[in-house]
């Protein structure tokens, strides 16, 4: 029977079963952690959440078997606590080492201002055919919506835009901006 891998298994006083145990807790955390100082507070932790529950049915029946399962539990939380974050070195070797890969958030909220004027401008058939394509809808599927073929109402959608991009590009190059109000 291997000693390292099944511990005591008969029924004993709580403070017996941690001191027959602590050899095997001693080296599970040895093993486990790379820590041993830290396996006394770990089998008192263990010892005290075993103790409380006691009462409880088929607990002081195998009483060694109730400690090692909750001590490796323990075990396996503290591995994954101390191991969330890794050393990565100090601030000025971090900028060194990683370089920022955030997306260029001005460029994403200009794109997304001109998008919404974009929008604004278009007649109210072409943003309602917009909606439709965002929604998946194929220009078959929007014509039979409009009563019109899927060829005409991507032609008229596309018409409408370039008719747009083209007043809002000409009132860009003139240097004045650009207003809803305006007619064609």
């Amino acid at each position: 029977m291997n000693r390292e891998s099944t511990p005591v298994r008969e029924s004993a006083p709580p403070h017996e079963s941690c001191d027959r145990l602590w050899p095997w807790a001693y080296r599970r955390v040895e093993r486990e952690l790379h820590d041993p100082a830290s396996a006394a507070q770990l089998v008192e932790g263990v010892a005290l959440e075993v103790s409380s529950r006691l009462q409880d049915p088929g607990v002081g029946q195998n009483l060694a078997g109730y400690f090692i399962t909750a001590f490796h539990r323990e075990v396996r939380q503290q591995f994954l606590k101390e191991n969330r974050v890794t050393y990565e070195g100090l601030l000025r070797e971090l900028e060194l080492n990683h370089h920022l890969t955030a997306p260029d958030w001005e460029a994403a909220m200009e794109r997304e201002l001109c998008l919404k004027v974009l929008v604004d401008q278009l007649p109210h058939q072409s943003r309602h055919m917009l909606h439709y394509r965002i929604l998946g809808f194929t220009w078959n599927e929007i014509g039979r919506a409009l009563r019109i073929s899927g060829k005409q109402a991507r032609s008229r959608f596309y018409y409408e835009l370039d008719k747009v991009h083209g007043k809002l590009l000409g009132n860009r190059i003139k240097g004045r901006p650009s207003h809803p109000e305006e007619s064609d």
